[in-house]
This record gives structure tokens, sequence and C-alpha cells, in this order.
């Protein structure tokens, strides 16, 4: 398949300019793509581009992240008023959600809130109860990551510390779009430096959410990852009204990063469609 670049767009939501990309395919079911914490639409690429032929998908920069704007405020309640004015601005009904992480939680609130407005719900890794263990290491993460960078290979030298399961292709590509040059001409991450005070914690509040949604949904579980563990995996999966567990081997919690292909191909199984090939 050819690769087609996206379409860079943005709409006005809450007197932030939020930031979307839109690979376009007239007609068909729209799929709605969030990205977790300090993420960006980029993530997606890879993924949106094996799919295009078959969905209209959209992914967008939450606010804060990427190249949308920056807010006093943010956390699920923002995030979601964001994505409600996205989605009837641009007219979307009937759409696939799919969000990873801070994205997930996004998602499922959204999908609860919204019925009559999505069709299939995906979530990557992400649930009511998150894991001491993938607390700790972001609270290690954070605190250790560099605020500016001399160069792209020494960012890219870092992401693959963080990121070991991920293959050198998708870090340097989310590299290329996550950076941007300061006024001295060192290079930052996009996202504001606030989201790194978010408090992290288990959302046990989320649950009520995941009982109210009632479309057929998917979780998504990375077999190695240390925010989601087995057992709350599978609560969640039992608490959705029309709800799958997925376990991907050989995936962590960026399971759309660390095993791109196995996360594609369990989409694909949910959505009832066949691989790239045969499209």
């Amino acid at each position: 398949m050819d690769k087609v670049k996206p379409e860079n767009k943005f709409i006005t939501a809450n007197n932030l300019n939020l930031r979307y990309l839109e690979w376009s395919s007239p007609g068909a079911v729209s799929i709605v793509l969030l990205h977790g914490l300090c993420g960006n639409a980029h993530y997606w690429d890879f993924f949106a581009q094996n799919m295009r032929s078959g969905y209209h998908i959209l992914a967008l920069d939450q606010r804060g992240h990427g190249d949308s704007g920056w807010a006093q405020s943010y956390g699920p309640k923002y995030y979601v008023l964001d994505l409600e004015a996205f989605v009837a601005q641009l007219g979307l009904d009937d759409i696939v959600l799919i969000g990873h992480s801070m994205g997930g939680i996004n998602a499922i609130i959204y999908a609860a809130r919204h019925p009559e407005l999505v069709s299939r719900l995906v979530i990557a890794d992400i649930g009511p109860e998150i894991s001491a263990e993938g607390i700790e290491r972001m609270e290690r993460e954070r605190t250790g990551e560099p605020e500016t960078f001399d160069s792209e290979e020494e960012a890219i030298s870092y992401m693959r510390r963080i990121e070991p399961r991920q293959s050198d292709k998708f870090i340097q590509h989310q590299v290329f779009y996550a950076l941007r040059h300061d006024e001295r001409g060192r290079l930052r991450f996009k996202y504001d430096r606030a989201l790194l005070s978010t408090e992290l914690r288990s959302p046990q509040w989320l649950w009520e959410y995941v009982s109210q949604v009632v479309c057929p949904s998917l979780l998504v579980h990375g077999i190695e990852s240390d925010m989601l563990t087995t057992e709350v995996a599978e609560r969640v999966g039992r608490s959705l009204a029309f709800g799958s567990v997925v376990d991907i081997e050989h995936a962590g919690h960026s399971v759309p990063g660390d095993n791109p292909d196995a996360f594609e191909a369990a989409v694909r199984r949910f959505l009832g469609i066949s691989g790239p090939s045969a499209m």
C-alpha cells in the first residue's frame, strides 16, 4: 500500500485550537484515535496508514499535546469536552473510538455519555485500576526526563531506553513529530510540561463509566504491561455490556507501539475486516 500523508487540520473548541490528522475515505465509517499522556496524533500514523483505505480516520492532538493549544486546565473532564466539540463540529456519528492509556480513559467516558454516536470502542491497555509498579515507573520517567536535547539522535537514544520494545523505525518516527526547537535552538517535547504534574493514581471512578458503555468493546492488553494487570483487564471485560479482552504478546503498556502488527490484527478481527493485503 502506497503511503498517503494525512491532512493537517485545526478546529477551535473551548477557546483552544485543536489540531488533528485526517485520512479521508469518502463515505466510510469514521475511526477517531486518541493518544496517551504526553503523546500526539502521530502515534497512530502506522496504524492509520494501514487502515485508511477502508475507513475515514481522524487522530486528534488532545489539549496541551502535539500542535494543539495549551490550557489552564487538563484532565478527563476537559479532554472529553474537547472531544464532544470535535465530533459535533465535524458532524460525525456511528464512530469507532480507539484510545490508548489516557486516551482510553477519555474514550470510555465519551462512549458512556454518547451511546448514540459510538458504534464500537477499543481501549488500549488502561482500566480503572493501575498497578503500583506502572505508576512508580511513570514517576521515575517523568522526573528523569530531560527538558531539552542537543539533537534528534539524543532524543532517539532517550526514547530507546524508555521504550525498549519499540522498533527503531517507530521510535524515529515518533521523535520526529514530538519535538520542536526552542528560542535557543535546542529541542523540546511539544507537550505542555504542566502535564508532568498530572496526579498519577488509579481512576477508580472509571468503573461507573465502564458499566455504562453499551456498544461492542474490545480491551487490548499488553501481556508485559506494568499498568494493567490481567485480573483487572478481565474484570473490565466482564463489566462492559458487550466486552471482550485480547492479550498481546511482546507488548507492554504501549501496545500499539510495542507490537503494532498484533494490535492492528486484533482491531481488524474486532471490526470484522481482513488484513491490508486483501483490501
